[in-house]
């Protein structure tokens, strides 16, 4: 059943549907189609903007003649979005997100920064590679405003493809990655075993072998993740028993910080374990132990780039080449 206050005109050129799209739909027309998508009714949206429903019903007829096109239907006591409807809200939801976004930035320019960087990042990229080229942005532009994000990979692409971020670095196989994504490899990272300087056993002077180790406490990744299957996967084709004395976790900076404070094995990045013989925290142990995960990568949208995001993917090569 269409839901519109007024049926649809006849099925236009696709001309003129792209012309009103382009010329006449306004964020007016934009912002209705999303509170009926989120509310699903004509009732709900309208108190959702604020205005009466005969508003919204005729914002909602006005774009359905535009593009000879029914947008909602009625399924049961809620409205669906048609194929083109949902392509619609899609175009609405990216455009707010744009709004509000392009309202930070001028709050910010106002407030006499220069402009803003989004950056979303998983673990690998904290310990070093990421701070050196902020603290060299931050040098170079000392008005732009950084801002991270470091919660689970999928909400970050997530936010990346919103709008919300302009770029995300993250270890994630080319082939695994949305192919709408961009990607620029920065450095390899095999793991390696890395062992507390206060462990009794980094100062042994032979080659320790699995057997003894597997008797220490060791740093485990969580439960569920691809780095736990890994692992898990690694010690079974070694024809080794899994570690019973673990701590759990997915947080680079807290293993790093358990490395410092108690006799604990961890397999970490090559270049987090460099980091940490660097700084005495942890010796890396002369073991067979990659997991076979992608490299660090960072990524954006397949489309032109800002020449902030452009000069900070410099800054980010260059950080990572120096670990290289």
């Amino acid at each position: 059943m269409v839901i519109s206050s007024a049926s649809p005109a006849p099925s236009l050129a696709p001309e003129a549907a792209e012309t009103f799209v382009a010329k006449r739909l306004s964020l007016r027309h934009l912002r209705v189609l999303q509170a009926l998508a989120d509310s699903g009714s004509l009732s709900a949206a309208a108190d959702l903007l604020h205005v009466t429903q005969p508003a919204v019903s005729k914002a909602l007829a006005e774009i359905e003649r535009g593009l000879g096109q029914t947008l909602f239907t009625r399924r049961g006591r809620s409205l669906r979005a048609t194929a083109l409807g949902e392509r619609l809200v899609e175009l609405a939801r990216k455009l707010e997100i744009d709004l509000q976004r392009g309202g930070g930035d001028i709050a910010s320019i106002v407030r006499g920064a220069s402009g803003e960087l989004r950056i979303g990042a998983t673990n690998a990229a904290l310990p070093q590679i990421l701070p050196d080229a902020m603290a060299a942005m931050k040098q170079a532009h000392p008005n732009i405003t950084l801002s991270v994000r470091t919660h689970a990979l999928t909400g970050l692409i997530g936010e990346l493809h919103e709008g919300r971020l302009d770029l995300v670095i993250a270890r994630i196989r080319p082939h695994e990655a949305p192919a709408d994504l961009e990607p620029l490899c920065l450095i390899a990272q095999p793991e390696v075993v890395a062992i507390s300087t206060v462990h009794p056993l980094a100062k042994a002077s032979g080659k320790l072998g699995w057997e003894t180790l597997n008797q220490q406490a060791w740093i485990w990744p969580l439960p569920g993740t691809r780095s736990r299957s890994l692992q898990d996967r690694l010690w079974h084709d070694m024809g080794q028993t899994l570690p019973t004395n673990l701590v759990e976790t997915g947080d680079v900076m807290l293993t790093l910080s358990l490395l410092k404070r108690m006799p604990i094995l961890a397999l970490l990045p090559q270049h987090v374990a460099k980091l940490a013989a660097q700084n005495g925290i942890a010796k890396i142990l002369p073991l067979d132990a990659d997991l076979g995960l992608a490299d660090l990568t960072l990524w954006h949208l397949r489309e032109p780039q800002t020449e902030v995001v452009e000069r900070f993917k410099q800054l980010m090569l260059e950080a990572s080449q120096k670990l290289g």
